[in-house]
């Protein structure tokens, strides 16, 4: 959704006192409506902020988050402003509000169509905030916008869409709050925005133009990471500084462009017009992120010059290759020993690695044979592709293997915190079920059940009644759901401070579990992309992002980092199933099986596996008549296939406004 982006710029001269210096806060996923990061809120400003916002809710359907900060982390309020609005994904009728405390800056971001024209938007704060701000009534600030948006609400606010946005929630913002505001969005039409710039293509074209350019523009920025990474190897940090700053950047639009496709993915249904505007954002932030890439590519070709190094490049790469072969027993015995231990389901994610491994060593070991002979044939330039695809199955095959201990080494360490998170989870259990006999507290009884549904999980995770091999990564997720349930249940009892206490211990659980998930669905996709669907990498990219927000908020905020790291594991998780279902498709001639008809793993080439290949999205060249050669993978610093559609975005529709305090 295109935003309409107000920040009021810094106070003039005088402003910042000596001192401490601010601290900065870049852009974070705000869990709660009323965030107090600066510290300046007490106990009885927190609700009053809290009662007037819950009163615009009720009586104009919109909702207010307030956030403080210290700083808008060196920024300009705009661009502070404007990259949380970007990353937020809340709904049309969602308002927050961002006071930097230190800075004096306070920011806003309103959609195109909210019914307030500029002047009359910033006649409000003039009005009504700008004078609490200026006297430090940081609640009375909030307070006054709450009031003043409930006055103004009668002329259609509660009919239109809304987001003001200065230090809030992005995409990994709680899912309740996201769900909600979309939800009613969705039962309201679309106010007229502006032009659509893909009118006259189908809808459902224009969907499959967007996740068309979603796999493309994720295959380049992980083909771009790959060829920096082997620069860097060559030439060092500060030669590809200027090349990693592209690439960073492109993985923000790319973010971003996830964001969108998981809204339109998600339960809640847009109407028409906001599919349209989200998927022509969705092709125009693409499109801006592979010219940035682009316009890197003969620059970075020039600092490589494979065609001159080539020579240079197998050598190193050759003792990379018999390392990693000297690796396969070692893996394959580490993997049979966790077989014994584990049960078959926890292993999943890594059960082919070893397999995986030694194909791509082997293709690895073809390419760099083919590049020697383009080089004794004088075809310099033929080599490169040949160079390129033997880095590429060489860096899968230490991802691959290194997966196995990566997940070994979380299983046993879940086994170990085990005992300890189910003894508390009973301890919760026990005071709950003593109020619940108490008689006094309606509706704990659904939350006991649910609990005690998911201890039992649990323990059938950690001792499968038929005997089998435990999954402790799946038992602590079982504890995981009994706490979010005991929760809810106890929360009258609780005060913030024990909730809070109680999520941090929590989250010392949750968050290596998401990390865990994150890093097996990662894994499985970057090795295995040439089959991945858009699905499965969208996923991916939110779980990450959840993931983040959990990290950043956890030392603040453990109650909504714990939901952050809950949801980033359970999308995690999504994302595998996902990519093993398209990866068994592709094996079967599904949707995503690679060009030639090479699914199933068809050997070719002096009996390399083409298939492994493609499936893991490897460029691949040489001869051999494979019909393929070259341009498999598109686009990156590297080169390779150039991508089509989605123009750049004019960010046309904002209008600005200002003010001091």
């Amino acid at each position: 959704m295109r935003r309409l982006c107000v920040v009021l710029p810094l106070l003039a001269a005088g402003i910042l006192l000596g001192g401490v210096p601010a601290l900065a806060e870049p852009p974070f996923s705000v869990p709660e409506q009323v965030t107090d990061r600066a510290g300046v809120l007490g106990d009885d400003d927190v609700a009053r902020v809290e009662d007037a916002v819950d009163r615009l809710r009720s009586e104009e359907d919109l909702q207010l988050f307030v956030v403080y900060v210290d700083s808008f982390d060196g920024s300009s309020g705009v661009d502070w402003a404007d990259e949380t609005a970007a990353r937020s994904g809340l709904g049309g009728n969602d308002v927050l509000f961002a006071v930097a405390v230190e800075d004096r800056r306070y920011g806003y971001s309103a959609d195109e169509a909210f019914p307030l024209s500029a002047a009359e938007l910033d006649e409000l704060i003039a009005r009504d905030v700008e004078p609490e701000l200026s006297d430090d009534d940081w609640a009375g600030a909030a307070v006054a916008l709450a009031d003043g948006l409930g006055d103004s609400g009668g002329s259609g606010a509660g009919t239109t869409a809304l987001l003001v946005a200065g230090g809030l929630a992005v995409v990994g913002g709680g899912a309740y709050l996201v769900t909600r505001s979309r939800r009613r969005r969705g039962q309201r039409a679309t106010p007229q925005g502006p032009p659509d710039p893909h009118a006259g293509t189908p809808t459902e074209q224009l969907q499959g133009q967007a996740s068309t350019a979603l796999l493309d523009l994720d295959e380049a920025v992980q083909s771009s990471a790959l060829d920096l990474d082997f620069a860097r190897l060559q030439y060092g940090e500060e030669a590809v500084a200027g090349f990693a700053e592209a690439l960073a950047q492109a993985r923000a639009e790319l973010a971003r462009a996830f964001a969108l496709r998981q809204q339109l993915d998600d339960e809640v249904p847009e109407d028409e017009p906001a599919r349209r505007r989200m998927l022509a954002e969705i092709l125009a932030l693409t499109g801006s992120a592979d010219a940035r890439l682009d316009a890197q590519a003969e620059e970075f070709a020039r600092l490589r010059d494979l065609e001159r190094t080539a020579p240079q490049v197998l050598d190193a790469l050759a003792p990379r290759i018999a390392q990693l072969r000297d690796r396969l027993p070692a893996e394959e015995q580490r993997l049979r020993g966790l077989g014994e231990r584990y049960a078959e389901a926890a292993l999943a994610p890594v059960a082919d690695n070893v397999a995986e491994a030694r194909a791509r060593l082997a293709a690895a070991e073809q390419e760099i044979a083919e590049a020697r002979a383009d080089l004794a044939a004088g075809q310099p330039g033929a080599a490169v592709t040949d160079v390129r695809a033997a880095e590429d199955a060489v860096a899968q095959s230490a991802t691959l293997l290194d997966a196995v201990g990566r997940l070994g080494a979380d299983l046993e360490a879940a086994a170990g915190r085990v005992a300890a998170a189910r003894a508390e989870t009973e301890k919760d259990l026990a005071e709950a079920r003593a109020l619940l006999g108490s008689g006094d507290r309606s509706g704990l009884g659904s939350q006991v059940a649910r609990a005690e549904a998911a201890l039992a999980t649990a323990d059938a995770a950690l001792t499968p009644p038929d005997g089998g091999r435990p999954d402790p990564l799946a038992a602590l997720r079982g504890l995981e759901e009994a706490d979010v349930a005991l929760e809810e249940a106890l929360r009258a009892a609780r005060d913030a401070q024990d909730r809070a206490r109680r999520a941090a211990a929590s989250l010392d659980q949750a968050l290596p579990a998401a990390r865990s998930s994150v890093a097996a669905a990662g894994d499985f996709i970057s090795t295995r992309r040439g089959a991945v669907g858009p699905e499965a990498r969208t996923r991916l990219a939110e779980a990450q992002r959840r993931l983040d927000a959990a990290v950043a908020q956890g030392p603040g905020d453990p109650v909504g980092a714990l939901r952050e790291a809950q949801q980033a594991d359970a999308l995690a998780r999504q994302a595998l199933d996902a990519a093993r279902a398209d990866v068994g498709a592709w094996g079967s001639g599904g949707p995503f099986a690679g060009p030639g008809g090479f699914a199933g793993g068809s050997a070719g080439r002096s009996g390399v596996d083409l298939g492994s290949l493609v499936l893991g999205g490897i460029l691949f060249g040489g001869g051999g008549g494979s019909g393929a050669r070259g341009g498999y993978r598109s686009g990156g610093f590297g080169g390779g296939g150039r991508r089509s559609g989605g123009g750049r975005s004019s960010g046309g529709g904002r209008r600005g406004g200002g003010g001091r305090f």
